[in-house]
């Protein structure tokens, strides 16, 4: 039964993927007035109240998708070409210096096939992920919250 539900879902997707429509996130949908909608389908065979629902619904998840899809569609070469180093810098701050240092970091850069024109902005890109760092994202650096107890964040 619970294995319907969720097929369903993925496969009410398909025409919106095909027609290249952001995907129902159904996770946007209010609980209340969807039962509502089912109430005036089942009880009055009035569709209105469900189709308002899901209109709703589907304005707010393509609203989100779009967001998503932004910072998807635009990612920064140092997050794909470089992200061995991105990880090594962001790991190396944390766990050796307990700050991000420019300096140490270039250095470290200089050691990997990066371009001259590119290490600048890869170190930059490092330096930001480390800035971001919280415990939704320390599994991506294989470090764990308790490594982060006495980093300086304000360099």
């Amino acid at each position: 039964m619970d294995i319907n539900k969720r097929t369903s879902r993925v496969a009410s997707n398909i025409p919106l993927l095909k027609a290249d429509l952001a995907p129902m996130s159904f996770l946007t949908m209010d609980d209340a007035a969807y039962i509502d909608g089912l109430i005036g389908v089942y009880e009055l065979n009035n569709v209105a109240l469900l189709r308002e629902v899901f209109i709703d619904s589907y304005l707010a998840s393509a609203q989100k998708y779009r967001i998503l899809r932004a910072e998807v569609d635009s990612p920064e070469k140092a997050a794909i070409a470089y992200r061995d180093l991105v990880r090594e810098a962001v790991r190396y701050s944390v766990l050796q210096v307990r700050k991000f240092d420019d300096e140490e970091i270039l250095e470290l850069a200089a050691r990997h096939p990066i371009p001259d024109d590119e290490r600048n902005a890869v170190v930059a890109y490092a330096h930001q992920q480390f800035k971001g760092l919280h415990e939704g994202n320390l599994i991506r650096y294989r470090l764990m919250p308790q490594d982060l107890e006495g980093v300086d964040f304000s360099s």
